[in-house]
């Protein structure tokens, strides 16, 4: 998986990769920035600051919504375009958890700027933990089922 299956399809993936893995632990969200000098944000009026943010967030909501929608039709084709979809295990799961942390810590080592933002992000989880833990059905939980 090198996007979303759809992108992954629309670029040709299956003409060059027979298997798709899942999930795609190089990418776990997909973020969408605009990125705006602090001085001209500052001389936006109120009123043009107030809709740019309105036009960034129903964008990325649009998108979101979009992209969760679409993929289930693309991977249920997979098959008849030759592509085996594979989940990794929960064991390389937490490997690339525990490395991917290593590499945070030591680029964190070498830059204030990225320690203080990997601090910040990581007390963002585990506050965010208590409510992912109660808030959303468990992942093999089938709502569909019995209908």
């Amino acid at each position: 998986e090198y996007s979303l299956p759809n992108v992954d399809q629309r670029l040709g993936f299956a003409d060059v990769a027979s298997f798709n893995y899942f999930p795609g632990w190089h990418q776990t969200f997909t973020a969408s920035h605009l990125v705006v000098n602090k001085d001209k944000w500052a001389q936006l009026a109120p009123a043009d600051q107030a809709l740019i943010e309105m036009a960034c967030t129903a964008g990325v909501t649009r998108n979101l919504a979009r992209g969760e929608a679409l993929q289930g039709s693309v991977i249920e084709g997979f098959d008849q375009i030759g592509v085996t979809p594979i989940r990794f295990d929960r064991s390389l799961l937490k490997s690339l958890q525990q490395v991917s942390q290593e590499v945070l810590e030591q680029e964190a080592d070498k830059d204030a700027d990225f320690a203080e933002i990997l601090k910040s992000q990581q007390q963002f989880l585990t506050t965010y933990r208590s409510w992912k833990s109660l808030a959303y059905l468990p992942r093999d939980f089938d709502a569909a089922e019995g209908q």
